[in-house]
């Protein structure tokens, strides 16, 4: 009686484990298994064409975006653009007019203040922008509900790659102090900051505080940019600040600064 119960014990422990004729085994080994392994190769291919293609998609944008730029400064400066049959005859000439316009007052700035839908992935930001994650910070717009909070939430999850942190003293002045020295140090490296929850244009007048404190961290980023670009100009990195949220607005007004908001889907 209790070989019986023990042997129903292990037998009822489970399903019964399956076992495949020799000819279903063959096939298997031969046939699935291969095939298997193709479909995964040529799923991980697709996948790759994919970021790739999103990332000449926008590289081509930024190039219509900066021709377009760079044809309104010729034209704004009185200069004639050639017909298509001379540029190859005054592409020498063309070079040296180009290499004076824009070492001039007049400039070209890549975009770097962006927009996105709610619920766009962090990984589909980094693809297009050409990011990796540990360059990446994001931050809680609705958790915000003073200066201080935006600032402490902006030096405590900054990357490891930047060594500036949250002062021991958590006051506005110092807090502001910690952060122009963080933004220094930023400018010379590599960050995407995304912001999520960032209040849209019907939500603005019944919620400012979110976009008045985006607009002081665009404002202080800017003014970094400018720094550094005026004394070591060689030293800048690149920056990406994207706002998460429904129908925000083209601009964003920062005190008498407006700074334009590249929408990105």
């Amino acid at each position: 009686m209790d070989g019986n119960i023990s042997s129903a014990k292990q037998s009822g422990s489970g399903l019964p484990p399956m076992s495949f004729s020799p000819e279903i085994q063959g096939f298997i080994v031969t046939k699935f298994d291969p095939l298997l392994s193709i479909v995964k190769e040529l799923n991980d291919h697709l996948q790759s064409s994919d970021k790739e293609r999103l990332r000449l998609e926008y590289r081509v944008s930024r190039i219509e975006r900066t021709l377009e730029s760079l044809i309104k400064i010729v034209t704004d400066l009185g200069y004639k653009l050639p017909e298509e049959d001379e540029i190859e005859k005054n592409i020498p000439e063309l070079k040296n007019e180009l290499s004076l316009l824009l070492s001039g007052e007049e400039s070209i700035t890549a975009p770097w203040l962006f927009s996105v839908q709610s619920g766009t992935p962090i990984s589909s930001l980094q693809i297009l922008l050409e990011f990796s994650q540990p360059n990446t910070e994001v931050l809680l717009a609705d958790t915000w509900r003073r200066e201080e909070d935006m600032w402490i939430g902006f030096l405590d999850d900054l990357p490891d790659e930047f060594s500036t942190r949250r002062p021991e003293s958590l006051s506005l002045v110092d807090l502001r102090r910690a952060a122009r020295k963080a933004l220094l140090e930023v400018i010379r490296g590599e960050l995407l900051l995304v912001i999520r929850n960032v209040p849209g244009k019907q939500e603005v007048p019944h919620n400012p505080l979110p976009v008045t404190l985006v607009a002081i961290l665009a404002a202080a980023f800017s003014e970094a940019w400018e720094r550094v670009e005026s004394s070591d100009p060689n030293s800048l990195g690149r920056l990406a600040l994207v706002l998460e949220g429904d129908n925000i607005g083209s601009r964003l007004r920062a005190g008498k600064k407006k700074f334009a908001i590249e929408a990105l889907n």
